[in-house]
C-alpha cells in the first residue's frame, strides 16, 4: 500500500548529487525503564468490545499480541497528548503574565515555558502520517492527526508577515503591512482584515494565499513572537527580541531597534502572542480527547476498532515515515546539505537539537512500549519490540534494538553539544565556507558538520531492519514517505 503524505514546508533547491537513499528509523536519548505492563479495567474493556474489520487469518495468539500492542500504542498517544497539553497551558500562563507585565524576568520564563512545552510534544510526532489509515466518519471531531498538526507545528513560517523582519530579509512575503503593524493586509490576491487579532484569525490566516509559509499559528509562531527573528545566521546566538516590543507606553514601545510613537503596535503583539497561545491550548485539547479510552468516534476508536487489519501496519508506517520523509530528510538532510538556517526545526530559539532528540525519542517509545510522562509515570508497556519477540522474531527485535543504540548515541552527540557546550544545530549545518566567514576552520566545522551527518547516517542502518521487521510479520512494501532526497 503506498501512502502519500503532504509535507508542510518548502523544500530548498540544492545542486548536491549526492543522494541518502536509504534513511529509516531513529531513535530517542533516554532509555526508559520500569515499564508499566498492568492493563487496567478500561485497556481489558477496549480489548473485549473490539471487533476487527479483517481478522481471519489471525490466531488467538497473534489477536492477544495485536491487543497489547495497540492498546499501549494509544495509551502512549493519551499520555504524550496530554503532557503537550498541560505544558501549553503552562506557556500559555506564562505569556499572559509576561504581556501583562513586560520584564526581562518574565519574558525568561515565558522562553523557559516554551522549552518544556516543545519536549513532549516533539515526542507526539510519532502519531503523525496516519491520514491514509483512518476511516472516515462525519462524527469523529478530527479527520486524522497528519490532518491536524498542520495548525500546531507548520514551518517554517515566513515572519515578515507576522511582524518586522531585518531589512536583508529575503521571503515570499515581501510587503512592509503584517499583522501586527496593520488592521488590513494583501497577501497575493487576498485581502484580509486584521483589525482584531483572535485566534479564530490567526486559524484562518494560516497558509493564507496557498503558500505553506504563511504560517500564522502553533509553537512556531509563538517561538517567533517570544524571540524574534535570528540574524546571527550560522553564527551562535539566536533571536534576541527586545523586551521593549511588548511595552505598551507611549514613547517606550519598539519594534526592534525602531520606537514607536504609538503603542498600539506593542498591544497588538499581545494579542497575536495570547491568541497563538489559546489557539494552541484548544487544538491540543481537542486533541487529548480523541485518544481518551471508553470514547466513540475518535482517533483511538477508530484504530481499536480496525486493529487486526491495518493497525499494525499504520503503527510501522509511522516510524518509518517520521524517521526518514520527516526527520532524516525535511528536517535534517535539507537543512544540512544546504547550510540554511531558514530550514533549521527551531530557528528562533535554536532549540532544534532538543526536537530533534525528542522525534527521535518518540519513534523509540513506541519501540520499546515506554513513555515517560513530564511527572515521570511510565506508560505503555508492550512495544513493536516485544511484538516481534511474542510473534517468533526475536532476530529482527534484537537487531532494531542494536540499530537503536547506536542512532540514540548520535543524537546524544547533538543534544550535548548543544545542552553543555553552546553549539547549536544553526552551527553544526553551516558549509565549511560559511563557517570561515566566522573564524572556523575547516577541520573544526567538519567535525561539527559530522555530527549530524553521523546522527543521519546512524538512521540508513535501520532502513533494512524496519522493512525486514515489516516483512516478517507479514507486511510486503511498507512504502514508508520518503520526504525529499537529493
Amino acid at each position: 500500500m503506498t501512502i502519500t503524505t503532504v509535507m508542510r514546508r518548502q523544500i530548498l533547491p540544492t545542486t548536491l548529487a549526492a543522494t541518502l537513499a536509504g534513511l529509516l528509523m531513529v531513535s530517542g536519548c533516554t532509555k526508559q525503564t520500569n515499564e508499566d505492563t498492568n492493563a487496567d479495567a478500561t485497556t481489558q474493556s477496549e480489548v473485549q468490545s473490539t471487533e476487527a474489520t479483517d481478522d481471519t487469518t489471525l490466531s488467538a495468539v497473534d489477536k492477544a499480541h495485536t491487543d497489547r500492542l495497540m492498546i499501549s500504542y494509544a495509551n502512549m498517544a493519551h499520555a504524550a497528548f496530554k503532557d503537550s497539553l498541560d505544558t501549553a497551558k503552562a506557556l500559555q500562563a506564562a505569556i499572559d503574565t509576561y504581556v501583562a507585565t513586560p520584564t526581562q524576568a518574565n519574558l525568561d520564563a515565558a522562553q523557559a515555558a516554551y522549552k518544556i512545552a516543545r519536549q513532549p510534544y516533539s515526542q507526539t510526532e510519532i502519531f503523525r502520517f496516519d491520514e491514509g489509515f483512518v476511516t472516515p466518519n462525519d462524527k469523529r471531531a478530527i479527520a486524522s492527526v497528519d490532518s491536524w498538526e498542520g495548525q500546531i507545528n507548520a514551518w517554517p513560517l515566513d515572519e515578515a508577515l507576522i511582524d518586522y523582519v531585518s531589512d536583508t530579509y529575503e521571503g515570499e512575503y515581501n510587503s512592509k503591512d503584517n499583522i501586527i503593524n496593520s488592521e488590513n493586509i494583501t497577501v497575493g490576491s487576498v485581502k484580509q482584515d486584521t483589525s482584531t487579532i483572535t485566534p479564530e484569525l490567526l486559524a484562518e490566516m494560516n497558509e493564507i494565499g496557498g503558500s505553506e509559509a504563511n504560517v500564522t499559528t502553533g509553537y512556531h509562531a509563538i517561538e517567533f513572537m517570544l524571540w524574534g527573528q535570528d540574524t546571527n545566521g550560522v553564527n551562535e546566538g539566536a533571536g534576541n527580541r527586545p523586551v521593549s516590543d511588548y511595552v505598551t507606553e507611549a514613547g517606550q514601545c519598539t519594534s526592534g531597534d525602531t520606537v514607536n510613537e504609538d503603542a498600539s503596535i506593542c498591544e497588538r503583539r499581545g494579542a497575536f502572542l495570547k491568541a497563538a497561545a489559546q489557539l494552541l491550548v484548544n487544538d491540543l485539547t481537542a486533541m487529548e480527547a480523541e485518544w481518551q479510552p471508553e470514547r466513540d468516534n475518535t482517533l483511538r476508536s477508530d484504530l481499536m476498532a480496525r486493529k487486526y487489519d491495518n493497525g499494525l501496519r499504520q503503527v510501522m508506517y509511522q516510524m518509518g515515515s517520521l524517521a526518514l520523509g520527516e526527520l532524516a530528510s525535511e528536517r535534517m538532510q535539507v537543512a544540512f546539505v544546504t547550510g540554511s538556517t531558514e530550514d533549521e526545526h527551531e530557528c528562533f530559539s535554536d532549540l532544534t537539537h532538543l526536537s530533534y532528540a525528542n522525534n527521535a525519542r518518540g519513534i523509540q517509545n513506541v519501540f520499546n512500549g515506554s513513555y515517560r510522562t513530564v511527572a515521570g509515570k511510565t506508560v505503555g508497556g508492550y512495544g513493536v519490540k516485544n511484538y516481534l519477540a511474542d510473534t517468533g522474531n526475536q532476530e529482527a527485535a534484537e537487531k532494531l534494538a542494536a540499530d537503536f543504540i547506536k542512532v540514540e548515541n548520535a543524537f546524544n552527540v547533538i543534544v550535548e553539544k548543544g545542552e553543555k557546550e553552546g553549539i547549536k544545530v544553526d552551527q553544526m549545518i553551516a558549509t565549511v565556507g560559511q563557517a570561515s566567514k566566522q573564524g572556523i576552520s575547516a577541520e573544526e566545522q567538519n567535525t561539527r558538520r559530522g555530527w549530524i551527518e553521523n546522527a543521519i547516517t546512524s538512521l540508513q542502518e535501520l532502513t533494512d531492519g524496519i522493512e525486514n521487521a515489516a516483512k516478517a510479520v507479514g507486511i510486503e512494501n511498507l512504502d514508508a514517505d520518503a520526504g525529499s532526497q537529493f
